[in-house]
């Protein structure tokens, strides 16, 4: 995870890709979302780094399932979650998301490490609001609880 976060590595990230496949395919009883959406990056952020890890892994995954990969943005700029609790990451990531498409009933937001979930928590009522019923959240990793 960390040569493919913070190197971009891209065949660390095709490793996560066909773990995460794999993983659902084992579970998935049900049917697969209509649309991903990558949990989207500050602009600054992805710039200084020159790559966006939860897109990046959105779009394998929607090449890999055959399903479409939506846009989501962020619409304010929000501080690091890096350091804040469960309930200051709630309130940084409040109203920082949207999308501008008429979306599926059932969509999967990707991330690529959930920590407190906040900001997936965040996505999701955007997406509710632009019409999908039921948001799954897809992430590769997930940061220990006595981390969170």
């Amino acid at each position: 995870m960390q040569r493919f976060k913070f190197a971009g590595e891209p065949r660390a990230g095709k490793v996560l890709v066909a773990l995460l496949g794999e993983s659902l395919d084992l579970q998935r009883g049900a049917p697969l979302p209509g649309a991903l959406l990558a949990l989207p990056r500050h602009p600054e952020r992805a710039r200084e780094q020159g790559f966006d890890p939860a897109a990046w892994l959105t779009r394998q995954l929607a090449r890999r399932l055959e399903i479409p990969c939506i846009n989501a943005r962020r619409i304010r700029p929000t501080q690091t979650q890096r350091g804040l609790d469960r309930r200051a990451r709630r309130g940084n990531v409040r109203d920082a998301f949207r999308v501008d498409a008429l979306l599926p009933p059932q969509v999967a937001v990707v991330d690529d490490i959930m920590t407190t979930g906040a900001s997936l928590e965040a996505l999701a009522k955007s997406c509710r609001d632009a019409g999908a019923r039921q948001v799954e959240a897809w992430a590769v990793a997930r940061t220990p609880l006595w981390h969170s």
